[in-house]
């Protein structure tokens, strides 16, 4: 396990973390999110009608944090862990 920092895309649900995400696929290339590619992520989400909700208290969050990352099944990097 590898401790970087990183912008995260995070979903809370009624104040909790629920999931999050650093990395996506551009271009068929696996890479990490970064500040563009994180407020990308949110807006495509928005669009889509994943929108946030002060009913439910839902809400996603471009965040930049400490975590920890590894290799999924496929070999891809992935942030396994949040650490602060």
């Amino acid at each position: 396990m590898v401790i970087k920092t990183m912008f995260v895309l995070m979903l809370f649900l009624n104040g909790n973390l629920i999931e999050f995400m650093g990395h996506h696929e551009k271009d068929g290339e696996w890479v990490e999110m970064g500040v563009p590619g994180c407020l990308a992520m949110k807006r495509t989400l928005s669009r889509n009608g994943w929108k946030d909700n002060a009913d439910t208290n839902t809400r996603y969050a471009c965040e930049k944090h400490k975590v920890a990352v590894e290799d999924n099944w496929e070999g891809r990097e992935v942030v396994r862990k949040i650490l602060d």
